[in-house]
């Protein structure tokens, strides 16, 4: 293993040490910068889990969101409850239908930790590239493709 993956999974393991400190921490920017996503902190699987509404162009998208360093690979798992958005690697969905907002290798900083955060806003980014891609049938965000 190289050093950057040590330093990485070190980070990490100390995030696992002290969940509660990062998914509270989360947990308050999200709050005051975010408050269409209503969040609470899950004692049992150490996560960080919410709802909210986002209104685009006049129409209701319901978001799910979840967040740990408990979970397999990414921290984070971002959904958009709606039947009609089917899997399809065109639009930068995972095969669990949660959405694909970087690359978990190229868009990772060093250390590969994205706060939270940072990654509320781009919700809204790929909503909106969504409904460009349904309307033309291209994806015009940023992309590495899959």
């Amino acid at each position: 293993m190289d050093i950057i993956g040590i330093m990485e999974g070190s980070l990490r393991g100390t995030h696992k040490k002290h969940w509660l400190s990062l998914l509270l921490i989360e947990k308050i920017l999200i709050e005051k910068y975010f408050p269409w996503l209503n969040l609470i902190i899950n004692y049992k699987s150490k996560s960080l889990v919410g709802k909210g509404t986002l209104i685009i162009n006049n129409k209701r998208f319901n978001i799910v969101v979840s967040y740990s360093p408990y979970n397999v690979g990414r921290y984070d798992r971002i959904y958009i409850q709606d039947s009609n958005i089917k899997f399809n690697n065109n639009i930068h969905l995972y095969a669990d239908k949660s959405l694909c907002l970087y690359h978990p290798i190229f868009d990772k900083p060093l250390f590969g930790y994205i706060p939270f955060i940072k990654m509320i806003p781009w919700i809204t980014e790929w909503i909106v590239f969504y409904q460009q891609w349904k309307k033309y049938g291209v994806w015009f965000g940023d992309e590495i493709k899959h």
